[in-house]
């Protein structure tokens, strides 16, 4: 009797709410600016590394956490079970791919690559598979993301995409899809190379386990690129040569001859071209048991799976090890770094700190910079860093240290001057405010971005405190303590990125307490805020005081945010002319003023006004090349 029903719904159903998740991921940033989608969130690919990179340096790859490793665990017993799921059910690059090769079917502009041709052609994701891996555990950073099709798409060419790499790959999916039947899947993908690995799981085993004996038991030094270069080289041997699986997976798709009436509808639906009608089981190595070949059998009972009606076990196992890999990875954190320097005896009666909402703590090469840091506190002896939950865990020695110091070592104090006081204002009010929920230079920015949107505020400076303390400075005509608290306990922040996007953080700030008012003449404020810049050079001990006069100019420009540190571009420019001895900024009552000392019988105030008003300035390097900037200052 025949089969009225077409459609594979089991993995149809999880094929479009994938790509329904995707789809909300890529629109839910216009609506809610503070959301940032993260497209490698549940990758078992970048699992996969990241745990190799774990074992051979004890650090995860880039910001991968336990939820991407367990996928990766995922994946693998899915292979050992019922073949390539991952493949079949929830990549959104294999579900791309089939559906554009079907197009070019319809077209008759797709064809299957046979022969040596095709066995060939896999060594292409095998050395795509060495290098990946290579590349990633030796620098604890996805070298996938540089050239992977996915991500580019998906992240708009993030940072980490090299274009050129991406640009090749999208025209090996696209069109090389739509050319050759999964051509991408077959050929180039390195996740397909590394699953087929597995399914040679017993050869997989014995070459870890052989690898094990040789270094620990026997102690023969061999490297882990010896071990990755065996797997990939005896995937691709074996792939190539028989181009079938042998007792692994456990469960494949059989069929019985008896009923079978030759119709080879089974071919044509499966998305890999495997050949199925004529044989008694389906053991091809590209078969990831997507169940379409029995969905399109129109004899009932003639393809099965294990010669059981199990067309629902593939996608009800997807369903589960997904859920069993994300609820293992609910309550296993695997450390991003973990760095431990002090001797066993220290560690023994060592005590631990830990800090969470670390902001800056969100990657791999973040995680180090915070590592080497403790490492220059005295009495610390490790830490570890979590990516997944942006925290941190440091062992120390409480003879020598504390909780409270440690706290204070990984505290940034920041000064940021938001603008230039008016030219009509005389004294500068100030309040102290302490700050809970705020700690890392995270925070900071983020408060940066609030007080440089709100009027009337001039600049603020952070300290350590529980909670931290903050002083404003601000125009008392523009702004209250009052107005100040409320801007801070804000619980949205926007502003627009460099590319012009409109991007959005929330922030969970307390004012915790207030002080009163201090106001501060302006030469106070000017000596709290800024750092001045004074130097003397070309042999300005040289000359007595009757040969030296002072060019004394007002310098309110360098008031504004940033422009105190150009004043020593203007320095390195003016001191090219050999009568300019000596440059100095002064603050006064008035605010700040620019004191340039001159050999009067060498130079002129007026050749030295027309020096530093020149569109360009010459700016000696510290490697003793010089360089031309735009003159950022206006002396007219």
């Amino acid at each position: 009797m025949a089969r009225n029903k077409k459609h594979n719904i089991y993995r149809i159903s999880i094929q479009w709410v994938i790509l329904a998740l995707l789809g909300y991921m890529v629109l839910r940033p216009i609506f809610d600016k503070s959301y940032l989608a993260d497209f490698e969130a549940y990758c078992p690919f970048g699992g996969m590394q990241a745990l190799s990179s774990y074992l051979v340096s004890n650090s995860l790859a880039c910001t991968m956490t336990a939820t991407q490793i367990f996928m990766g665990l995922a994946l693998v017993a899915g292979v050992f079970l019922l073949s390539k799921l991952f493949c079949s059910y929830v990549c959104p690059i294999g579900t791309f791919t089939e559906w554009l090769g079907r197009q070019g079917r319809k077209l008759k502009l797709n064809f299957v690559v046979r022969g040596w041709a095709d066995r060939t052609l896999r060594i292409l994701k095998y050395g795509l598979l060495f290098i990946v891996f290579y590349f990633s555990v030796s620098s604890s950073e996805l070298f996938c993301r540089t050239f992977d099709p996915y991500y580019a798409a998906f992240t708009g060419f993030g940072h980490d995409v090299v274009w050129s790499y991406a640009i090749i790959s999208l025209l090996l999916v696209i069109p090389g899809s739509f050319f050759v039947r999964q051509f991408w899947c077959k050929y180039v993908c390195p996740l397909s190379a590394a699953s087929n690995i597995f399914t040679y799981g017993f050869v997989f085993l014995g070459i870890i386990a052989l690898y094990l004996i040789l270094t620990l038991l026997v102690g023969i030094a061999i490297s882990w690129v010896w071990l990755l270069a065996a797997l990939c080289l005896s995937g691709f041997l074996l792939e190539s040569i028989t181009l079938k699986s042998n007792w692994l997976p456990l469960f494949k798709v059989t069929r019985e001859s008896s009923t079978c009436t030759s119709c080879r509808k089974c071919d044509k639906a499966c998305p890999m071209a495997i050949r199925i009608f004529d044989q008694p089981k389906v053991d091809h190595i590209d078969c990831h048991m997507c169940g379409d070949c029995i969905t399109q059998c129109p004899e009932k009972d003639t393809l099965k799976i294990n010669h059981r009606n199990l067309r629902w076990l593939p996608a009800s196992a997807t369903l589960l090890l997904i859920g069993l890999g994300l609820a293992f990875a609910s309550f296993t954190d695997i450390p991003t770094v973990s760095v431990i320097w002090g001797s066993s005896e220290e560690m023994d009666s060592a005590e631990i700190y830990r800090q969470s909402n670390l902001k800056n703590v969100k990657c791999y090469g973040s995680s180090m910079a915070f590592v080497n840091h403790m490492k220059e506190v005295e009495g610390v002896l490790g830490a570890e860093t979590f990516v997944s939950d942006k925290s941190v865990k440091v062992w120390y020695n409480p003879a020598i240290t504390s909780a409270e110091i440690i706290k204070q070592a990984m505290f940034t104090p920041v000064k940021e001057v938001i603008t230039a006081p008016s030219a009509e204002l005389i004294e500068i009010a100030s309040v102290e405010i302490g700050i809970d929920q705020f700690f890392d230079p995270g925070d900071a920015g983020l408060l940066f971005i609030k007080a440089e949107q709100t009027h009337g505020i001039l600049a603020f400076e952070t300290s350590f405190g529980e909670p931290v303390h903050a002083v404003f400075y601000f125009d008392e005509q523009l702004l209250s303590p009052e107005k100040i608290k409320s801007m801070i306990e804000q619980k949205k922040v926007s502003w627009e990125m460099a590319n012009g996007e409109e991007t959005e953080a929330r922030t969970n700030f307390k004012v915790a307490d207030v002080s009163d008012i201090h106001r501060l003449s302006l030469i106070e404020y000017l000596n709290k805020v800024y750092e001045p810049v004074k130097l003397t050079f070309n042999g300005f001990d040289t000359y007595t005081s009757a040969q030296l006069d002072t060019l004394k100019l007002d310098f309110h420009q360098a008031a504004m945010p940033g422009m105190m540190d150009e004043s020593w571009s203007l320095l390195s420019h003016v001191s090219n002319n050999r009568g300019v001895v000596g440059f100095e900024t002064a603050f006064t009552p008035n605010g700040i003023a620019l004191w340039i000392s001159f050999v009067d019988s060498m130079t002129t105030g007026e050749e030295i006004r027309s020096i530093i008003s020149e569109p360009e300035l010459k700016v000696h390097l510290s490697d003793g090349t010089q360089q031309e900037v735009s003159n950022p200052f206006n002396f007219d």
